[in-house]
């Protein structure tokens, strides 16, 4: 550690913290098969003259799919795989590869919704059936209910995802415009089938449900949920007519619920979340150890506003500056912020919460603050996030920029574009939310000053 500066510490953290917790490492860990067994976390599923399918879809879907593939062998008849990653796809051996959109859905998430129907209703009795899941498939994998146009549900994407609102809520909403979400893609498939779920958690609190919108998980939420959260957002005016016809067409019992706990069709359905920032979290504090740092890892997940988040991480930075301690101190924190988009600026959450993050901390030049996007894209933008540090607001001013004014147009993107702060490591092929690394130095040394 001592030879590097603290952002190229804070970056290798972070790359080194996402290999070990790649995509084909988790099914690696938690896929077995031997002796005619497929074994899932300690079960055991006998494979014996029963065909397995295996799909895939979300932004860890090709590498999710390789390992999987890898293991499985000639068990596996017949595979899907949808996927926003053109490079990915291209070195995808499954039988079918869709390429989708994401974050916003478009006319190939409609024909990716539409072969995922086809695939499921092609499984024959007694087969088993492995789904691959992880984040962004909410966008990639697309059926709307009747009546409701591809377009439509694009808006409505777009105004939810600019709303401000928790993914819990966003993915309520999107669960009730859908006839494959909410558990609702299991009534496609025969009732004696064995379903396996593999799930890449990017959601906070880990819920089955909410990633991806639960295609194959029973959903609690109601109409009336969805209903009440447009409203909340101040969002019901501004939809679609189709989607407000719609919802109040659930509300009133006439369009089709989504698939509640207790009514699951398959009888038997094993779903396991296989990895998580939580563990990206905690393997990131293994890493950091090693280094004798001293080491802070938050218990739970950030889920609030991007201002309220900057403002938590750096309380609680802030107030071990008195603390004597010989050893520098790594801080870890994992979650999902939220952003209200009103300015016609380009950015995304973790370039906002490393910018507000960067004022926080402004003054203390033994500070360094990475916030980033585990899946290298952070908003519609090229980058995962930015590196700042004390000294990042200084030189802005003293370069002429006003970041006051790239926070109030969201305009983050810019900002840190022309402070050479931005972190571009392209698509991981992961997605594990977000994370944000501190680090705090001691004794500051001419060596290990960072120069953004």
């Amino acid at each position: 550690m001592s030879d590097l500066a603290p952002k190229t510490y804070l970056m290798n953290l972070f790359f080194e913290g996402l290999e070990q917790c790649s995509p084909h490492r988790a099914i690696q860990k938690s896929l077995k098969c031997g002796d005619n067994n497929i074994k899932i976390k300690g079960t055991k599923y006998s494979v014996d003259k029963r065909p397995v399918y295996l799909f895939a879809v979300g932004k860890a879907a090709v590498p999710m799919y390789k390992q999987a593939s890898s293991i499985l062998g000639d068990h596996v008849v017949q595979s899907l795989v949808i996927t926003s990653e053109s490079e990915a796809a291209k070195s995808c051996k499954a039988d079918e590869v869709i390429m989708a959109s994401h974050p916003v859905p478009k006319g190939d998430s409609l024909q990716a919704g539409e072969r995922a129907v086809a695939f499921m209703k092609s499984v024959p009795e007694n087969a088993i059936v492995i789904n691959l899941i992880s984040g962004g498939t909410s966008s990639l994998l697309c059926l709307p209910s009747d009546a409701i146009p591809i377009e439509d549900l694009g808006r409505m994407f777009e105004l939810l995802n600019h709303s401000g609102a928790t993914i819990h809520d966003i993915n309520t909403v999107r669960k009730h415009c859908s006839k494959i979400k909410g558990g609702q893609l299991l009534r496609y498939l025969k009732s004696n089938i064995t379903l396996l779920d593999l799930v890449i958690s990017d959601v906070p609190k880990d819920e089955l449900s909410i990633v991806g919108s639960g295609p194959t998980v029973a959903d609690a939420s109601t109409y009336q949920d969805a209903c009440h959260i447009l409203l909340e957002y101040k969002l019901w005016n501004n939809m679609p007519k189709s989607i407000r016809a719609h919802i109040e067409k659930g509300m009133r019992s006439i369009a089709e619920e989504t698939v509640k706990p207790g009514k699951d069709p398959i009888k038997v359905h094993q779903s396991e979340i296989i990895s998580s920032a939580r563990v990206l979290a905690q393997q990131i504090k293994n890493l950091a150890t090693k280094e004798k740092l001293n080491v802070i890892l938050a218990e739970e997940p950030f889920n609030n506003n991007v201002e309220m988040v900057a403002e938590n991480i750096a309380d609680i930075v802030l107030s071990d500056l008195g603390n004597k301690n010989d050893k520098s101190s790594l801080y870890i924190f994992w979650g999902e912020s939220t952003v209200q988009v009103t300015g016609k600026g380009k950015g995304g959450r973790n370039q906002e919460l490393a910018l507000r993050g960067a004022y926080k901390i402004m003054g203390q030049e033994n500070i360094t603050w990475l916030s980033a996007g585990t899946d290298g894209i952070d908003g519609p933008t090229d980058a995962a996030g930015a590196v700042v540090n004390g000294r990042t607001i200084e030189n802005a001013l003293k370069n002429g920029l006003n970041p006051e004014y790239y926070l109030s147009n969201n305009d983050s993107y810019h900002f840190h574009q022309q402070m050479n702060t931005l972190l571009k490591p392209g698509p991981t092929g992961n997605n594990l939310m977000d994370v944000v690394l501190v680090f705090r130095e001691t004794e500051k040394t001419e060596k290990n000053k960072v120069k953004v």
